[in-house]
């Protein structure tokens, strides 16, 4: 064999070897990224058994401790009452 063909041969090996963890790491983000859209798209599996789950995704149910621990709203419904809630209390006062 050549000695400029093995050494393409070489270098074309040590190339992908070096690309080859990019592009696994570039297709699990992929992945892991199509997951989280996933789950903010499908209901909580809770909505049946508790109240405070309904109306929220599986992805905002993992959350919601967190959001219970800040005091964000924890339905759509719950925002919208609190937007008229804020709407009415300030209605007609100069802020």
């Amino acid at each position: 064999m050549d000695r400029k063909v093995l050494m393409g041969i070489v270098l074309g090996v040590a190339g992908a070897a070096l690309v080859a963890p990019k592009v696994a790491a570039l297709l699990s983000q992929r992945e892991e990224e199509d997951t989280w859209q996933k789950m903010d798209e499908r209901e909580s599996v809770d909505a049946n058994q508790d109240e405070a789950e309904q109306g929220l995704t599986q992805l905002d149910s993992s959350h919601r401790a967190e959001w219970q621990a800040n005091g964000f709203p924890q339905t759509h419904a719950e925002r919208e009452r609190l937007e008229r809630e804020s709407v009415e209390q300030y209605k007609g006062k100069d802020i």
